[in-house]
């Protein structure tokens, strides 16, 4: 019978230890097994700590029976890449030397760049991101002084860009950020447009979602699964950064013209009544609302900032969301309140300048 690492996996998240643990039996190659054991381990360490030990324990047992020096790498990097995620970072971090030591026996230097860039990638997706992107620059050095035809050597930086876009795809916002430039950066420089403009939008999409942008919320949107992602936020996070969450939300909607954006600013607002934002969000939020158009509460909000030199700043950009779209009257009234005078100028200046009056 086939039996797929996914089932054994999902056999494991629903608690079925025992048929996952058969399942493993089954499974002919010892890669595949290393795999399957750490797979379980990352989906129920929060349940059981023990019987997650237990299959990495096992992990380690069947990577030492792996002959093949790239795959015994790629099986060290897992379990390390697992111990990490647990929190054994000591641990993990020795059983990545060993994977790296592992890569480097290998003879051809050809040979040594997925190895190496597997290495890599298991390091991103626990969150080393630094030691994650050295180690790709490494692999991109190998590739550069190949003594190969400029096509072969092309095909693998396309292949590498492609496996640092897929850790980016694993990690929260911000951290993926960091993998998306590095593959858009390659796919630009190797002029391969298409999949320089998806890594874009990526770029784009965790940009926007800068607080409720993991993985699994950035998929769904960018799916175009709304409403699963917004059931997501609400199951996720408390309630200040739903609502900042949802705003997000909303104005990546707005973006793409998609329809019913206003709905989730409606239930947006909601959460706002029962809420008092707090300082180190206040600004971020109110530039929010202005992009969402949302102006009445940015400035309800605006009205909270002691500094009054920042309060005049932050009316003057709201001011100047009113006007683009078309709250002519409205802009000028708000300009008309700012409390710092330099700034009022300024800005009832900007206004006349930009309407020709």
């Amino acid at each position: 019978m086939m039996v797929e690492i996914d089932d054994i996996v999902f056999l494991a998240k629903n608690g079925r230890y025992e048929e996952a643990l058969e399942l493993v039996n089954h499974l002919d190659d010892n890669l595949d097994k290393v795999l399957a054991l750490s797979g379980m381990a990352k989906v129920i360490y929060t349940q059981d700590i023990e019987i997650a030990y237990g299959c990495l324990e096992d992990a380690e047992y069947f990577s030492k029976k792996i002959k093949d020096k790239g795959e015994k790498s790629k099986a060290l990097a897992d379990i390390a890449s697992v111990y990490y995620i647990m929190g054994d970072t000591e641990y993990a971090l020795g059983l990545f030397e060993k994977a790296i030591k592992e890569a480097e026996k290998i003879k051809k230097s050809e040979d040594r760049i997925y190895p190496l860039a597997n290495i890599a990638y298991y390091m991103g997706i626990s969150g080393l991101v630094d030691f994650s992107l050295d180690l790709f620059e490494r692999v991109f050095d190998i590739v550069v002084n190949l003594k190969v035809n400029y096509v072969k050597k092309t095909e693998y930086l396309i292949e590498l860009g492609s496996i640092i876009e897929s850790v980016g795809d694993e990690l929260p916002s911000e951290e993926a950020i960091k993998f998306y430039e590095r593959a858009h950066d390659l796919f630009e420089k190797l002029r391969v447009p298409a999949k320089a403009a998806t890594v874009e939008r990526k770029i784009d999409l965790a940009r926007t979602l800068a607080t409720v942008g993991l993985p699994e919320i950035r998929k769904a949107i960018s799916e175009g699964k709304y409403v699963y992602a917004t059931k997501l936020i609400i199951r996720t996070f408390n309630d200040e950064t739903v609502f900042i969450g949802l705003l997000e939300v909303a104005l990546w909607m707005k973006k793409n013209e998609t329809i019913g954006y206003s709905q989730i600013v409606e239930t947006a607002l909601k959460y706002l009544q029962e809420l008092q934002v707090s300082k180190r969000h206040l600004l971020y939020v109110i530039k929010l609302l202005t992009e969402l158009e949302q102006f009445k509460e940015a400035l309800k909000l605006s009205m909270t900032i002691e500094d009054v030199e920042l309060r005049s700043e932050i009316m003057a950009e709201i001011t100047m969301g009113m006007l683009k779209s078309g709250e002519i009257e409205g802009a000028f009234k708000v300009a008309n309140l700012i409390p710092d005078t330099r700034i009022r100028i300024a800005t009832l200046t900007e206004l006349r300048k930009i309407l020709k009056y």
